[in-house]
């Protein structure tokens, strides 16, 4: 959370503040109900995930012994989940933290409020575009490495 946004009092001079109209906060308790809705199917989301991992960390390993030649492809993919799970955790807390703040911000006229929502917005929407370089670069070096690769089984064909 930007904690020098929060630790700004409201004696802003005047020039400076910034108004928030009814219709503004109609949209914005509208975007905090749907930030909600999504944080908690995400909850739902993060259970059903650790319970497939749960599944295949278990059947998994039992299937990999007559399929597999005793690789624990399973498991691994087990823990895969319970990764993907664990990364889907802050941005959760994060929308959560935003929906909450606005709400409490709208319905109370609370400047601190906005301010724990919008730091909260921002901490997510930061994570989520890490997280999309990490994967554009993850697949650009997938695209490099099966390119070279395939080039290397052309050319060893001739």
């Amino acid at each position: 959370m930007s904690e020098e946004f929060l630790n700004q009092s409201e004696t802003m001079q005047s020039d400076n503040t910034l108004k928030v109209t009814e219709t503004m906060k109609v949209d914005l308790l509208s975007a905090a109900k749907w930030a909600k809705f999504l944080c908690i199917v995400g909850c739902v989301a993060v259970g059903f995930m650790l319970i497939a991992a749960l599944c295949m960390m278990v059947f998994g390993a039992m299937a990999a012994e007559n399929l597999f030649g005793g690789l624990p492809i399973g498991p691994a993919m087990g823990v895969l989940y319970i990764v993907i799970a664990a990364l889907y955790i802050y941005p959760i807390i994060k929308g959560f933290q935003f929906a909450n703040g606005v709400r409490a911000a709208c319905l109370q006229n609370d400047q601190y409020q906005m301010a724990r929502g919008f730091a909260g917005l921002n901490s997510l929407l930061r994570f989520m575009g890490v997280l999309t370089i990490i994967i554009i670069a993850v697949y650009a070096i997938t695209l490099v490495f099966t390119v070279g690769f395939a080039a290397i089984g052309l050319a060893a064909m001739h």
